[in-house]
C-alpha cells in the first residue's frame, strides 16, 4: 500500500522531507526498508541556521552523500533504487537537460528552489508546460507572503499521493522569481531517483 506524501514537521526539514517522500512516491509502505529512512534523517539537516546552530537545514552535499549511499548500499543490500546528482546547467527545463530526460524517464526528483530561502521540493513528472510538485512546507492559498507569483504556480489539493503543485517550466527556470526558481541562493541541485524493479509508473506526459 501506498501512504500520502509528507510534509516537514520544522521549518527546516525541506531536505529530509523531499528526500522520504521520493521512497514514499516510488515505493510501497511494506518495501520501504526502516534503515534508509534512518539514514536520511541522519545525514541531513548538517547545515547550522541561526543562533548555536540549534536550527538545522540540508546542505546539497548532503543529499548528494545520500543518493551515493542509495546507489550503494541499498543496491548491493538488493533494493531496487538508482540515483543521479545533478548541478549546475543540469537543473534546467530545457528540452535534453540531464533533469528534465529524468523526470520523462519515470525518475523523480529532490529537486533544490527559491521559496523567500532555499528550499527542497519533489518533482514527480511533467504535464505539458507543468511540473508536478509537491512542496513539503504545508500552507494555503492564497499565501501568507506574496513571494509566490499568480500567474505559472497552481496549487492542487485532491492529489495527495503525488503532487500538491503545479508550476510552469518558465517559472522554476527564473533566475529573478523567488517562487520556486530553481535558482536557488545556493546554487541549482537536484537528486534524480528511479525505481529499477519495475515499469515506472504512469503519470509523467510528454
Amino acid at each position: 500500500m501506498k501512504s500520502p506524501l509528507q510534509y516537514q514537521a520544522t521549518m527546516f526539514d525541506c531536505g529530509k522531507t523531499s528526500f522520504l517522500n521520493a521512497l514514499i512516491y516510488l515505493y510501497e509502505r511494506e518495501e520501504i526498508p526502516p534503515l534508509a529512512t534512518d539514514y536520511i534523517a541522519r545525514v541531513t539537516g548538517d547545515c547550522n541556521i541561526g543562533i548555536n546552530g540549534y536550527m538545522r537545514g540540508t546542505s546539497a552535499h548532503a543529499l548528494a552523500f545520500v543518493a551515493a549511499w542509495c546507489n550503494d548500499y541499498l543496491v548491493k543490500a538488493g533494493f531496487p533504487i538508482r540515483c543521479q546528482s545533478l548541478s549546475g546547467d543540469e537543473v534546467s527545463m530545457a528540452d535534453g537537460s540531464p533533469l528534465v530526460e529524468g523526470l520523462r524517464s519515470g525518475a523523480v526528483a529532490v529537486c533544490g528552489c527559491r521559496l523567500y530561502v532555499d528550499h527542497y521540493v519533489l518533482m514527480t513528472g511533467i504535464d505539458g508546460d507543468d511540473v508536478l510538485i509537491f512542496d513539503p512546507f504545508y500552507d494555503t492559498w492564497p499565501p501568507v507572503k506574496s513571494a509566490i507569483p499568480e500567474v505559472g504556480v497552481a496549487w492542487v489539493d485532491d492529489q495527495p499521493f503525488s503532487h500538491n503543485r503545479r508550476v510552469a517550466k518558465a517559472v522554476l527556470d527564473d533566475p529573478d522569481s523567488i517562487g520556486y526558481s530553481m535558482h536557488a541562493l545556493s546554487g541549482r541541485d537536484a537528486v534524480l531517483v528511479w525505481r529499477t524493479d519495475e515499469a515506472q509508473q504512469a503519470g509523467t506526459k510528454q
